[in-house]
C-alpha cells in the first residue's frame, strides 16, 4: 500500500528522502511495487532483443527463428503473487492444520482487486456451503467480510486496485479483522472451529461461486497464536513460517506451500504466478541475481544450433536442466531441447508431453519415458533429466519423478532445436537456464535460487540475459520489431534511449494481467519526436484494435489519452526535436494529461472498466501508427496515480527499485 510520510514532509514521485546534512540518498521509488513496466532505455548502442548467447565456455552460435525474444521475467527473486482471473482457485485436502477448535488463530493475506459488485472470497475453511467454521473475503463494495458458521460480519474498507493487508485474528475469544493494520471490526465469539478442515483459496467451497478477480500474495494461516493483538504496521517483506504456521503460500515462483506441512495445492482453472507483489525490491535488476528468460509465442518461434558432437551424450552420464513456464498446452510436446535430426529419429529430446490434458516430464530416446507429476501452466517449474550409470531420473522442483533404467546410446547427427520439436510443434511460454552437462549427472536436486552458471562439463547454457531493451520492473519480455533499438545519439538520462524510425519499429509484449486495471494508474515517458505529422503512439495497452484499454499518443501536435475507443483528453502542444516529459493519469474516474509537468486540457471524467488482460505495444498502436523518434524512461504504474496536479518532471533517471 502507499507509504505514509510524517507531518511536514513531502516527497516527489519516485524519490527517497535524505536526512539533513547527510549524503544524498540513493534514489528509490516508494511505489515501485506498483510499476508494471519500466523501460529505462539504457544499454549498448544498436542493441535489440534478437541475439541469443550460449554462456557455456563453448559459446556456440545460436540461430533465432520466428520472433523469439528475451527479457527480465525469470524464476528468481522473492516478491511474488498469484493472479486469480475469476474462474480459478486452489484447494487443499482436509487437515487438522486448519481445524482451530476454540484456540487462537491468525489468517492474513495481501490482496489487490477490483470491487465488482459481487462477493469475493480469499480463503474458505468450510467443508460445505453454510457449514462451520470460517470464510474471509470482501463484499461487493470492498469491505472485509467474515463468516464463522453462524454470523456474517463486515468491517474495514479496502482500497480498490491497490495492495491491502487483511487479517482475521482470534485472541482469547476476541475476534478482530484488521485492514492495513487497523482494526475494522471486533467481536467476542468462542465457536469451536473443528479439528479437521479442507481449504479453498481464491473462491468459496461452493456450490455458489464467489471468486476473486485480482492478486493474492503471502497468505499465511497460523494455528494456536494471535499474531496481532493491536494496531500494527504490516510487514514490508515477505512473510516467513513462524511457529504454528499451518499454511504459507502465494509467495513463490510456483504453486507451493512454504510451511513445514508442505501441503499439495490442487489448482483449478488458470491462476498465474506473477512477480507483481506488495513488497518493494531491495535492489535494482541484475542479470547475475535475477537472470532472464526467453519467450516463445507458439507460432514459429525457436532457437537452433548445430553441434552434434557436444550434444551426443553417448552411453555416459549427463544432465539436462531448465526452468519452464508454459502458458498454453501444446498439441503434443512442449520442448526444452530436441536433439533429433527429424521427428522420427533417435537419439533424444527433453521436455513435457501432453497426457490426458496434463503436461508430464518426458525424455524421448526412441520411446517416451514419462513422469507422473503434473507440470502446471502459468507457473515456473524446475526440471532436471539426469542419467547416472544406467539409471535415468527426472526431478520436478527437486522432487524425484522418473526413476528407471535407460542405457540407450544418445549420439546426435543433426541440428538441435530449443523451444520446439522437429515435427514442428512450438512452445508457448517462457524458458530459461537451459543447461546441458555431459559426463556427469545428479541423483538429487536442490531447486536453484540464482541463475545457473557453467559448471564443469557444461556443453550449453542459455540464460537469456542478452536483451538490449529490458523491463527493469522485471515482469515482461519485449520483442524488438523492425529496427527498434537502443541508440546513444539522443538521451534524456543515462547516455542512451530507445529509437523508433516511424516505419515498422516497435516493441511488443504478450497479453498479461499487468498493464492497466480499472483503478488508478500512470503512464509517462520522456519523448524526443522527430515528426508529429499524423498519429504517433507511445504506448498501447490493447492486444487488438477492437479492445478498450488506454492508449497514449500524439495526434498532430496534441497529446492524447484514449480509452481505446475514443479520446478522453486531447490538448497541449508536442514539439519535435526536443526532449519533453509526457504523462497521463487516472485517479478515481478523473483522467488528466501533462506535458513537462503542466496539466493540459481539462480533467475529464470517465468510468471505463477494463475487465480483461491485454498485451502492450511501445512505439506503435495495433493500427500500426508508428512513433518516430526517441523514448526514454517509459514507466507504467498500476494502482497509483502519481500526478493529479502540476508537478516538476523528474530531474534524473527514474529509480530502478
Amino acid at each position: 500500500m502507499p507509504l505514509s510520510i510524517g507531518p511536514g514532509w513531502s516527497i516527489g514521485p519516485g524519490w527517497s528522502i535524505g536526512g539533513g546534512g547527510a549524503a544524498p540518498a540513493v534514489a528509490t521509488d516508494p511505489y515501485f511495487m506498483y510499476n508494471s513496466l519500466l523501460l529505462t532505455g539504457d544499454g549498448t548502442n544498436l542493441a535489440q532483443n534478437n541475439t541469443f548467447v550460449d554462456s557455456s565456455t563453448n559459446n556456440f552460435a545460436i540461430t533465432r527463428a520466428g520472433n523469439t525474444t528475451q527479457g527480465t521475467f525469470s524464476p528468481y527473486g522473492t516478491n511474488w503473487s498469484n493472479y486469480f482471473n475469476g474462474s480459478s482457485k486452489f484447494s487443499i485436502a482436509t487437515s487438522a492444520a486448519f481445524g482451530f477448535g476454540t484456540a487462537d488463530f491468525t489468517i492474513e493475506v495481501w490482496v489487490f482487486c477490483k470491487f465488482n459488485s459481487a462477493i469475493q472470497e480469499f480463503v474458505d475453511g468450510r467443508s460445505s456451503d453454510g457449514a462451520l467454521p470460517w470464510v474471509l473475503g470482501i463484499n461487493g463494495t470492498g469491505v472485509a467480510r467474515t463468516y464463522d458458521g453462524t454470523t456474517l460480519r463486515t468491517g474495514g474498507q479496502l482500497v480498490e486496485n491497490a495492495w491491502n493487508h487483511v487479517a482475521w485474528v482470534r485472541s482469547s475469544n476476541v475476534n478482530t479483522v484488521y485492514v492495513n493494520g487497523t482494526s475494522g471490526h471486533t467481536w467476542t465469539a468462542s465457536q469451536d472451529f473443528g479439528s479437521t478442515r479442507p481449504l479453498t483459496i481464491g473462491n468459496n467451497i461452493g456450490p455458489t461461486s464467489e471468486p476473486l478477480t485480482g492478486y493474492m500474495s503471502n497468505l499465511r494461516i497460523v494455528k494456536g497464536s494471535a499474531v496481532y493483538t493491536s494496531a500494527f504496521s504490516p510487514s514490508t517483506t515477505p512473510l516467513t513460517a513462524i511457529a504454528g504456521t499451518s499454511l504459507l503460500t502465494c509467495q513463490s515462483n510456483r504453486f507451493i506451500d512454504n510451511s513445514s506441512n508442505a501441503f499439495a495445492l490442487t489448482v483449478s482453472g488458470t491462476p498465474t504466478i506473477q512477480r507483481f507483489s506488495p513488497f518493494e525490491p531491495t535492489a535494482a535488476y541484475s542479470s547475475s541475481t535475477v537472470g532472464g528468460s526467453g519467450y516463445f509465442d507458439g507460432s514459429g518461434d525457436y532457437l537452433s544450433l548445430t553441434q552434434p558432437t557436444a550434444m551426443s551424450l553417448g552411453t555416459g552420464d549427463f544432465s539436462v536442466e531448465a526452468w519452464v513456464y508454459p502458458t498454453a498446452n501444446p498439441a503434443s510436446f512442449w520442448s526444452i531441447i530436441d536433439a533429433r535430426s527429424s521427428v522420427s529419429n533417435v537419439p533424444w529430446a527433453a521436455g513435457m508431453r501432453l497426457v490426458s490434458g496434463n503436461l508430464k516430464a518426458t525424455f524421448f530416446n526412441g520411446a517416451d519415458i514419462q513422469g507422473s507429476i503434473n507440470v502446471p501452466l502459468n507457473a515456473w517449474t524446475h526440471i532436471v533429466f539426469s542419467r547416472v550409470g544406467t539409471t535415468l531420473r527426472s526431478f520436478l522442483n527437486g522432487v524425484l519423478d522418473i526413476n528407471t533404467t535407460m542405457s540407450t546410446n544418445l549420439n546426435v547427427s543433426g541440428n538441435q532445436v530449443i523451444g520446439a520439436i522437429q515435427d514442428p510443434t512450438y512452445d508457448t511460454g517462457y524458458l530459461t537456464d537451459v543447461r546441458i552437462v555431459k559426463g556427469s549427472g545428479v541423483t538429487s536436486v536442490t531447486v536453484p535460487t540464482a541463475p545457473l552458471t557453467a559448471v564443469a562439463n557444461t556443453q550449453l547454457l542459455l540464460n537469456y540475459t542478452n536483451g538490449g531493451i529490458i523491463d527493469n520492473a522485471m515482469m515482461n519480455d519485449f520483442e524488438t520489431v523492425g529496427d527498434a533499438k537502443i541508440s546513444t545519439t539522443q538521451s534524456k538520462f543515462g547516455g542512451s534511449s530507445m529509437l523508433f524510425d516511424g516505419s515498422g519499429d516497435y516493441l511488443v509484449a504478450k497479453s498479461s494481467p499487468f498493464w492497466i486495471m480499472s483503478g488508478d494508474w500512470t503512464m509517462e515517458a520522456w519523448i524526443y519526436p522527430t515528426s508529429v505529422t499524423g498519429v504517433h503512439v507511445f504506448i498501447d495497452t490493447r492486444n487488438q484494435t477492437t479492445n478498450a484499454s488506454p492508449v497514449l499518443y500524439t495526434n498532430g501536435t496534441n497529446l492524447v489519452i484514449d480509452t481505446g475507443t475514443g479520446a478522453v483528453v486531447s490538448a497541449g502542444t508536442i514539439t519535435i526535436n526536443t526532449w519533453q516529459h509526457v504523462a497521463a493519469t487516472r485517479s478515481g474516474n478523473s483522467w488528466r494529461i501533462f506535458i513537462n509537468g503542466i496539466q493540459v486540457g481539462a480533467t475529464t471524467t470517465n468510468a471505463t472498466t477494463y475487465a480483461t488482460a491485454y498485451g502492450c505495444c511501445v512505439g506503435t498502436s495495433y493500427y500500426n501508427e508508428y512513433f518516430a523518434g526517441y523514448i526514454d524512461d517509459l514507466r507504467v504504474t498500476k494502482g497509483y496515480a502519481r500526478y493529479t496536479a502540476n508537478f516538476t518532471p523528474p530531474t534524473a533517471a527514474l529509480p530502478t527499485y
